[in-house]
């Protein structure tokens, strides 16, 4: 997952920033605000090269004040996300890496097409890592290793998208070696981290969540 245009997408609103996500954006070289995502990038202080989407949540303020970006509009009738018409518009720039933020707002609906998008880009080649408030996800597929620098305790599960997946899980309470993740179970849920977390997918395609939540901690 490593090499090529790393791009940011940003969806949500302002109080989906947070230090872990300004975290996330250093070394980003293109941003690309989907359509209220303006609203984050002017929370996280950060300036997109594009803004993209139906402008339908987008406050006329924000529009007036942001009038020198560049803008893709798109129709309120259509059959994409403006998340997904902001990831295009990155990838088509040369993006091979994606941070989206703001992607987990509360809405189910919003959330899980978010994390099923994620997983569409991995399984084409594409890195792929969310943030939204409390919640980090990466998603991995077969030959992936993750590095997982979280303080001891934090809760981190690991969910099987694609079939039985086999992974590796080192520096958890709950260490794992070549096991058996179904599709559809919770047993990966709710492991803790210890000391140099770190997760490998041998098979399948696994989403990682960390959750960064006062509750998540022991």
């Amino acid at each position: 997952m490593k090499g090529g245009l790393v791009a940011a997408v940003l969806a949500g609103g302002p109080g989906q920033a947070n230090e872990r996500l300004r975290a996330a954006l250093q070394g980003v070289e293109l941003i690309v605000a989907a359509d209220a995502g303006m609203e984050l990038a002017d929370a996280l202080g950060v300036r997109p090269e594009l803004w993209v989407g139906d402008f339908d949540s987008a406050r006329p303020e924000l529009i007036e004040r942001h009038g020198g970006v560049p803008t893709h509009v798109h129709p309120r009738d259509k059959n994409e996300l403006d998340l997904e018409l902001a990831i295009d518009a990155a990838r088509r720039r040369g993006a091979t890496q994606l941070v989206l933020g703001g992607v987990f707002d509360g809405r189910l609906d919003q959330t899980l097409a978010a994390l099923l998008i994620g997983v569409r880009l991995r399984e084409q080649g594409v890195g792929v890592r969310l943030y939204g408030g409390d919640h980090e996800a990466h998603v991995l597929t077969a030959g992936d290793e993750l590095a997982l620098a979280l303080p001891p305790g934090t809760v981190f599960s690991l969910l099987s998208l694609r079939g039985t997946a086999r992974v590796d899980v080192h520096g958890a309470r709950f260490p794992l070696a070549d096991a058996e993740l179904p599709f559809g179970v919770g047993l990966g849920l709710s492991n803790r981290a210890s000391e140099g977390t770190s997760v490998s997918v041998r098979a399948g395609t696994v989403v990682v969540l960390v959750e960064w939540g006062e509750e998540a901690r022991p």
